[in-house]
């Protein structure tokens, strides 16, 4: 019993003295320096943030983007192993515009939709690839 006490006594007597050294460290600081402290933790160094360079907007550049963006539809919707689109796979793929379009689209009306006949449709209403308008612009006031 006696070795408890002794066990016990030591381990208060360690709490006692390393207690008042914590307390005074994150007392003596005032709460503005310890949220000071908190937040210099919370960030790293800094690093000059990376330029981006923007392409200008042109109707190539603005085409490129669209040609890329139908392509990655109309692949979603095509048949791996055929790469053709079938009014069930644009219905399925969720591609409702094919869907609702298929026969204007499907020139030589197979029933399928290849890459080239949906980019051709899709150019043909397109104000991007449309010829600009030549003249003068009018400002009426």
């Amino acid at each position: 019993m006696k070795k408890l006490e002794f066990y016990l006594t030591i381990l208060i007597a360690a709490i006692c003295v390393a207690a008042p050294a914590d307390a005074e460290e994150s007392f003596g600081q005032t709460r503005q320096q310890r949220g000071l402290m908190e937040l210099q933790r919370g960030f790293g160094q800094r690093h000059a943030p990376t330029q981006v360079v923007s392409t200008p907007l042109t109707r190539e550049s603005v085409a490129i983007v669209v040609d890329k963006h139908v392509e990655s539809l109309f692949d979603r919707a095509a048949d791996p192993s055929t790469h053709l689109v079938t009014r069930a796979s644009a219905e399925k793929s969720g591609l409702g515009f094919l869907v609702d379009h298929f026969a204007a689209i499907d020139r030589d009306h197979d029933g399928n939709l290849r890459f080239n006949e949906v980019k051709g449709f899709l150019d043909a209403r397109s104000p991007v690839t449309a010829k600009p308008a030549s003249g003068t612009i009018q400002i009426v006031e």
